[in-house]
């Protein structure tokens, strides 16, 4: 709670001076020379969401990829990835846990969505915050990366999240958690918790 109060007390102090405010807890590291979007950041739809930072795999060829995940190296993910790339419009992601019956549920569609918009500049991206074990509550590995892709015959990037970054989003409890991120400027244009119905969700995106 002291955290929380000075924590607010330095972003009215940087405010009155008319300086930008990052209050958000995960505050990323920007590498220098990026033009990522400064911020403030935030949690919630219609906000800018920061540059997270995971490291996971992707099929070069995404959803029409053969790819087996288990030869693909490990490599950092970031949003920054997607930022300002003239041939992603908008970036679905999702939070997911390999224990989850609803992250499993939701895969066909998540499949069949990135087959039928990814080629109109929808990229996809699944954070997986943790693995199978749901008792241990570990983050997902390597491991349980390559078991993922294998079980759902997925070809988009899957990242573990070991930092963390996505439960700030929404509780684990209730995910699944599904975004869309507009990369012109990283702003979350849908959030919502549970199994959705994706193509209605990507619809409205789409050209």
């Amino acid at each position: 709670m002291r955290k929380t109060f000075t924590f607010a007390l330095l972003a009215s102090a940087l405010a009155a001076c008319g300086a930008p405010v990052d209050d958000t807890k995960n505050q990323m590291a920007t590498p220098q020379g990026s033009t990522y979007p400064i911020g403030p950041y935030g949690y919630a739809q219609g906000s800018v969401i920061d540059n997270l930072g995971f490291v996971g795999k992707s099929d070069p060829s995404g959803a029409a990829g053969t790819a087996d995940y288990a030869a693909l190296p490990m490599q950092a993910i970031s949003l920054s990835s997607f930022y300002g790339d003239a041939s992603v419009k908008y970036l679905f992601m999702s939070g997911n846990a390999g224990w989850c019956k609803p992250c499993n549920d939701e895969q066909p569609f998540v499949k069949a969505a990135q087959e039928k918009y990814e080629p109109q500049g929808i990229k996809f991206l699944e954070a997986m915050n943790q693995g199978f074990d749901r008792a241990s509550g570990a983050p997902a590995t390597e491991a349980d990366i390559n078991r993922w892709a294998n079980r759902h015959s997925l070809h988009l990037a899957i990242a573990s999240d070991p930092a963390d970054y996505i439960h700030q989003y929404a509780d684990v409890a209730a995910f699944p958690l599904n975004m869309v991120i507009r990369t012109s400027d990283m702003q979350i244009v849908f959030m919502a918790v549970g199994e959705q119905d994706i193509d209605s969700i990507l619809a409205p995106f789409a050209p």
